[in-house]
């Protein structure tokens, strides 16, 4: 008896597959629109995070903790809106599925 496999959308990668992860191949699985979307939150992201990378005597220690702050909730939210990608990032598809059962 085969053990059942998980819907795409509620597995967890291997090692090998991130081992072996292609971005490229990835991104060109996205529509447009998903693109667009993980595109934005990609230059969000950098451009937040990117200043705590500096030295910044003009920020104060309260601001500096607030910049910390905005970058965990965009990484937060990032991450949110990547995970219901992953079957698509992957490359795990219904077809996938039924050659591997």
């Amino acid at each position: 008896m085969s053990t059942p496999l998980a819907s795409p959308d509620d597995r967890l990668p291997t090692f090998a597959e991130v081992k072996s992860f292609d971005p490229v191949a990835a991104w060109d699985r996205l529509t447009p629109a998903q693109q667009r979307q993980i595109g934005i939150l990609a230059v969000e992201l950098g451009v937040v995070g990117g200043v705590l990378s500096y030295e910044h005597s003009h920020l104060t220690k309260d601001e500096a903790g607030e910049i910390s702050n905005m970058e965990s909730d965009l990484l937060t939210g990032f991450t949110a809106a990547i995970e219901p990608l992953w079957g698509q990032l992957y490359g795990w598809t219904i077809g996938w599925l039924r050659a591997a059962a």
